[in-house]
Formats: structure tokens, sequence, C-alpha cells
């Protein structure tokens, strides 16, 4: 099969070689090309926009793609518009009127001109050319162009390629695939500033501008349009105007798109450089393109795809927060592990500092903490204030005539919901371990074990501990104990 291909191609470029010299006016014709992109984020499938500013027959095409000097056919194509049509944006430069008749015609030449581009969804800019003053208007609309337009009244341009490059300065270069178009229109049939002209048009091409010429038929005229790769229309012509108009036109009607099957089906991650060819022999058409496959081509393609971007970016999140979690985690065990050694330094150094201050103060820490040693041993000793019994009981007041009683006969009774508890009160209003009593000398003193529901004295919440006396009543969540005490 590969074989029979390479020899319809070898047959196919031949007979277009014989053709090239028989009839190479017909297909040297320029058809008005221009390649829009080439998308191969779908390889092998390649899509390819273009516009021509004439109509295309499908038929009778063959598309070939040539890899390191070996050329292969594609087996079938889809050829077709796109929907939108193309916005075609003009930089328009017009010179002044001298009379009522030159204003009329200016201003209805340049009110065609916005139209055709706001018909294409495009924007203008117009400038009047000048050699003292600037007027220039910014996104101006075809409505405002009529009578009754501002024009200003200026001397024809002693150097009009001066002025034009005034106004180049103030375009954007182009860096998008639509039609970004310079309109010059002059009446002078000759320029003083002519030598310039090369400069011009080095400067137009670096802004990726499209020229359209309007100006008398002239050796400057020619050449810049010429130097510039765009098109000049004589003003004294009457189908200049017909033509420059279907001209624009045509930029603004849709584009084509190709799409077909790459014959050879390389991998998107290794660098190769294809040449196409889009021939019609009947229809006198040659359109050629180039793309590239590479790995960083291919991974920034990838990466620009919204399906791929989005869940491959929460996916790195993702693993970063859970590595910097798993790092946060280590760094902690790690600091747990340090040895007690490190410390001595900063601690000797501390030491230091405590003995001068020492001996300016004549206080240490060591006797500080044994005052504190001896302030607690006299309050161990000294005896709280209090009725002291020699035996007590707790009892449960739930209206029983022989209400149930609980003996304090340990020097520490706990209370709560836990099993471990001497006393323990199914509640779940009570704490595990929610109140205690301590007999000390005879003495019992309740403590609440700072218990959320707290505990109450005779129908006081306790703040601080206090000597139980006889006939108290202690309420412990929804239980009533009263304290009975026997000298």
């Amino acid at each position: 099969m590969e074989n029979n291909l390479r020899k319809l191609l070898s047959s196919f470029y031949k007979g277009t070689f014989l053709f090239l010299i028989l009839m190479p006016g017909f297909l040297l014709a320029n058809p008005g090309f221009k390649l829009r992109s080439v998308d191969i984020r779908s390889y092998p499938e390649v899509k390819i926009r273009f516009h021509s500013n004439a109509p295309i027959d499908p038929k009778g095409f063959v598309l070939s793609e040539e890899l390191d000097s070996v050329a292969r056919l594609t087996e079938s194509f889809q050829f077709e518009r796109t929907e939108s049509k193309n916005p075609i944006h003009l930089y328009i430069s017009i010179p002044s009127y001298t009379n009522a008749e030159d204003r009329r015609w200016i201003i209805q030449l340049a009110n065609q001109l916005v139209k055709t581009s706001e018909q294409s969804g495009g924007t203008s800019k117009l400038q009047i050319q000048s050699d003292a003053n600037k007027h220039s208007f910014e996104r101006i609309r075809s409505q405002v162009l009529d009578i009754s337009f501002p024009f200003p009244k200026e001397p024809a341009p002693i150097y009009p390629i001066r002025n034009w490059e005034n106004f180049l300065d103030g375009i954007p270069k182009n860096q998008s695939a639509e039609d970004h178009i310079l309109v010059l229109v002059s009446f002078a049939p000759e320029w003083q500033d002519r030598f310039e002209i090369p400069e011009l048009a080095k400067r137009i091409r670096d802004k990726n501008l499209q020229l359209i010429v309007l100006a008398p038929s002239s050796l400057e005229a020619t050449k810049l349009a010429s130097y510039a790769n765009g098109k000049h229309y004589p003003v004294s012509k009457s189908d200049s105007y017909s033509d420059l108009f279907s001209y624009l036109r045509a930029l603004g009607e849709e584009d084509y798109e190709l799409i077909y099957i790459s014959p050879w089906k390389l991998s998107r991650w290794k660098t190769n450089f294809i040449s196409a060819g889009f021939v019609s022999v009947d229809q006198g058409i040659r359109f050629a393109f180039q793309y590239e496959l590479s790995f960083f081509r291919t991974l920034y393609l990838q990466l620009s795809d919204p399906l791929f971007f989005f869940p491959v970016s929460l996916f790195l999140i993702f693993l970063c927060l859970a590595a910097l979690y798993y790092l946060r985690g280590y760094e902690e065990t790690n600091q747990s592990l340090v040895p007690v050694t490190n410390l001595e330094p900063e601690y000797s150094e501390r030491k230091e500092e405590l003995q001068v201050y020492d001996r300016m103060y004549g206080e240490t820490m060591e006797k500080a903490a044994r005052d504190r040693e001896i302030a607690l041993a006299i309050a161990e000793k000294a005896s709280p204030t209090g009725t002291s019994y020699s035996y007590a009981v707790l009892m449960f007041r739930d209206g029983n005539q022989n209400p149930d009683q609980f003996p304090l006969q340990f020097d520490e009774v706990t209370i709560g919901s836990w099993e471990s508890n001497h006393l323990v009160l199914y509640d779940p209003n009570v704490a595990g371990l929610h109140a205690k009593i301590k007999n000390k000398k005879g003495k019992y003193i309740l403590f609440d074990c700072v218990s959320e529901t707290g505990v109450y004295l005779n129908g006081k919440k306790l703040l601080r501990p206090k000597v139980l006396h006889n006939l108290d009543e202690i309420q412990i969540g929804k239980t009533i104990l009263s304290f009975r005490g026997r000298s």
C-alpha cells in the first residue's frame, strides 16, 4: 500500500512539474490564501484553519505530508467552512480637504471603510494627515462619519511618510491571526520623503500588518506596496474602489477548516517537523504549511487543556498538602526525641543569671521554694474551724422513712458516676469524679472537683471547700444527700 502511494505521489509531482512549465501564469496566480492556525492537540488528527478570498471547491484536492524527504498521501480529509466571520481591524490615514467636494468624498470613503470593518466585527482607528497637528480618532464608528463630522482642514502634508510613521507608532503589534490592515490614502503624485519608504515598509512588516495604499499611480506608491507585501489601488481608476471593498469583504468571510488524519501517526512526545501540501491542479491552488511535534509543545498543549489542567492541579495540591502534613508530623516526632543533654548549655546560662540575680537582690529559688514548703506545712497543721465528729454518714433524701446511709469511714471519700468512686451516683448530670469529702481531725470538708454542673451546699453553689455541719444538705446532680454527724 505504501509503495503504491509513493508511486502515485511521484507521478503526481512529475505531472505538476510539467503543468508548471506549460502553464506558469495559471498556477502562480495568488489565490489569497492565509494560514490562521494549525491545531495538533488531537494528533494524529490535524485541524488546519485558513482563509481564502476566492471560493474553493473541495473536489480535486490532494493532501500530502512530508517527513525526512519522504511523502505520504492522506486517504481522506474533511473540508468545510467555519460558522463565524473574521473581524477586520482597520487603521485608516486620510488627507485633509481643499474644498467641499473633496470633504464629502473623503468622509464618504472613510465611512464605507469603517462600516466594512464594523460588519465583520472589527474596530477602526482614523488619522487626519498633518505636518503641524495630530488628529487621531480611536474606535471611530461609521455613524459619526457624516456631514456633521468635525473634519479639521489642514494643508496637504509635505512629508506624508513621516505622518504615517507617527501614526504607526500608536498602533500595537498584531500578535493574533486576525486581519489588521493599515490603509494609507494620498493624493500627492510624488512624496518628498520617498527615501524613507524601505524603513516604513520594514516597520509595517514588523508589526504584522497588511498594507493597502490608495494613491495615484506612481513609482513611490508601487514601491511601498511591494516592499510591505501589500496592495496598491490607483485613485484615478474607477475599478479600484470596487476592487478594494470586494477584497475587504472577502477578508471578512468565513474561514475554511481542513481536518484530516496524519498518515505518519507519529508520537507526539518526539521531535519531528512535518511539511504538508494542499494542491488542486484544476483550480490552480497550491497551499503549503508546516507543524512541529515535540515534547515541550505537547506538554504545553496538554496543560492548556482545561479537562487535563484542573484535575491534575487539584491532585498536585492534594499531594503537596499531604506531603506538608507528613513532614510536619515528622518534625514534631524528631523534636520530641531531642535528648535532654542538648538543653544543658541553655540551663547553665540560666543558672548563672539566677546566681547573679541572687547576689544582687539576696533572694534565690531555693529560698523561695523552702518558704513555700514551710507555708504549706503550717497550713496543714492549722486546724479548720468547725465542729468535729467521731462518726458521720450521708443519707439519701428520697422521701423514704428509712433512707439509705453511707458511712464516711475513709479519710477521703470520692463521689461521682465512675465505678471506682466510693459513692457511685447513676445520674447523667454527675461527672465521673464530681466531688469528695476529706476527714481532717474529725472535721469533714466538702470539695467540688471542678465539675460542670457544680455542687450545692444548703441551696448555694459551692465555690470553695467548706466544713460540713450536722443536717447540712448536699446536692449533686439530681441527688440530695444529708450529712449526719455524731460527736
